[in-house]
């Protein structure tokens, strides 16, 4: 021990924060994150008590305290210093257990940093799924997984047979690259010399094209990237218009993939029906599809779903091809869509929840003619204030309207406003043209729903941004009052929720949808059974349709 760690004491009580940080080999930032949690006891300036030194050093480093000392971070307040540090003395240390070391490094991390860097590691069970119709032996199969993360992937390879020197792993942060490597030498007794520190991204343009048999990987979703760098891969990777990391990916693993590989991916459930993604969609469909899985929300505290895909790069070379059957798991629920179903949906969407009875009833309401709103009116979006707290008030007085909230927005009527704003909109955020809001008549629907609300506004009202409006073209075909019908039935809204599968209702997804306006040449009011009657379809069951033989 130096002069400077016990100048205060002759018999060693004492060490300095310095001298502490070197011996255990972590930052003096996180020896005075752990004086503030009470793990060191501070004996004057710059010195800890040597005897609480010890004690930590001994009963509570490497042990299950010191990772919850970590968690601690899981706040937006983010020390990647002082975690590095703590999980660097456990992937040292031989004694500890290892095989819980990637949950507890992710636990640790803070929301804003799993966001901003799109990490969300993949649970063990779920890894596997993506192995089970790999071929019994894969001794002499090459597996790569490029954003490894803590290596659950990288071991259910391993137990799957792919022998050590055969998996590859890549992942942009250098501690989940020692956590993985550390549990698979705990694991195999061996250092997998295939596991490294890098970004796909900068490595997938260059060499190492078609080198793997199978690739299963959970790319970072939503990761915010430079746009030249964004817009230079999306070029390079012929990505079109699905610019998000998660097709970067999606495109970049096609790359590596031999002729007839195999490659899993878990993606968000945004990859399988927002327009974004289209142009991925359109590559996967040009490939063998062989799989989807709805594997729910296994992500605690993000709300989107992860689906899974699995297709095997080979590409159709006759029409028979194109009605091989996807095995489709969803809610505990399997059946089998022929892959052509899904070219024929709008925007491609991979509505796999839907049996092949549904995407026939699909097919069939679409084949009926119609038109779209797309070109046929104008959109509006409620407003938005920028700040509800300060510009909304909950009771009328003179100076203040209404503005509606979606959730006050009912097919038959208006709900009571609870929120009045003042009519000088220049101050709020963002606001549509006013003359949309004091059209003669006007649609306004839910924004955030998972059914399509809609509503027959003829009293000029204001809406808030959690609602939308539709004003029709003059020319429109039908009255707006017919339209609103329309979309508010119960076979629309079935076909909604098939075909996208979301809680916001979006314009495009709107400007998609059939709009059976020929109905009124046979029927001059709507109803429910008469709709049906028209399309050629019955409901066999509550939520259930077929077409009528």
């Amino acid at each position: 021990m130096s002069q400077q760690a016990t100048f205060l004491d002759d018999e060693n009580q004492f060490i300095s924060i310095n001298e502490a940080a070197e011996s255990i080999n972590v930052s003096s930032a996180s020896i005075r994150n752990w004086i503030k949690t009470g793990y060191l006891v501070l004996a004057g300036k710059n010195i800890v008590s040597m005897t609480s030194f010890e004690s930590f050093r001994v009963n509570v480093a490497g042990s299950d305290k010191l990772v919850n000392r970590a968690n601690k971070s899981q706040k937006d307040n983010h020390d990647h210093n002082a975690i590095t540090d703590t999980f660097q003395i456990l992937i040292e240390d031989q004694e500890f257990d290892s095989s819980h070391l990637g949950e507890d490094y992710e636990q640790s991390l803070s929301n804003s940093h799993r966001n901003k860097e799109g990490i969300y590691y993949t649970p063990i069970t779920i890894a596997r799924h993506f192995f089970k119709n790999l071929p019994e032996d894969c001794s002499k199969l090459t597996f790569y997984d490029p954003c490894c993360g803590s290596g659950n992937f990288l071991i259910a390879a391993l137990e799957k047979g792919f022998i050590l020197e055969n998996i590859f792993g890549l992942d942009i942060d250098p501690l989940a690259v020692k956590i993985a490597k550390r549990r698979i030498t705990d694991i195999t007794g061996h250092e997998p010399q295939n596991i490294i520190c890098g970004d796909f991204l900068d490595v997938s343009p260059q060499k190492n094209n078609d080198a793997y048999d199978v690739i299963v990987t959970n790319p970072p979703w939503g990761k915010k990237i430079d746009k030249a760098k964004r817009d230079h891969l999306t070029k390079s990777l012929h990505a079109g218009l699905s610019k998000d990391t998660s097709s970067l990916f999606f495109f970049a693993c096609l790359s590596k993939l031999k002729s007839s590989g195999v490659l899993g991916l878990l993606l968000q459930d945004a990859f399988f029906n927002i327009s974004t993604f289209k142009d991925a969609r359109k590559k996967a469909l040009s490939l063998e599809i062989r799989e989807f899985i709805d594997f729910g929300k296994p992500f605690k505290g993000l709300l989107t779903k992860a689906k899974g895909i699995i297709l095997e790069k080979s590409v159709f070379s006759t029409n028979s091809e194109l009605n091989k059957h996807i095995l489709c798991q969803s809610n505990s629920s399997l059946h089998y869509r022929s892959q052509e179903s899904f070219r024929k949906n709008s925007k491609l969407t991979f509505n796999f929840s839907c049996t092949q009875n549904d995407s026939e009833v699909i097919e069939h309401l679409f084949k009926i003619d119609h038109i779209s709103l797309a070109g046929n009116a104008s959109f509006g979006l409620g407003i938005v204030t920028g700040n509800n707290k300060k510009h909304c008030e909950s009771s009328p007085r003179d100076g203040l309207i209404p503005a509606y909230k979606g959730s006050e927005i009912h097919k038959d009527k208006l709900g009571k406003a609870s929120c009045y704003i003042a009519s000088d909109f220049s101050q709020y955020q963002q606001v549509a043209p006013i003359s949309l809001f004091l059209a003669e008549e006007k649609l306004i629907y839910r924004f955030i729903s998972s059914a399509l609300v809609f509503y027959r506004d003829t009293n000029q009202q204001f809406v808030l941004n959690s609602a939308n409006m539709i004003v029709l073209n003059k020319n429109f075909p039908i009255r707006t009052e017919y339209l609103c019908n329309l979309l508010n039935s119960k076979i629309i809204n079935w076909l909604f929720k098939n075909l996208f599968e979301t809680h916001k209702i979006l314009r495009a997804d709107l400007e998609s949808l059939p709009i059976h306006i020929k109905y009124f040449d046979f029927f001059s009011e709507f109803s429910e059974n008469n709709y049906l009657e028209y399309l050629g379809i019955e409901e066999v069951s509550i939520g259930s349709y077929r077409i009528k033989k």
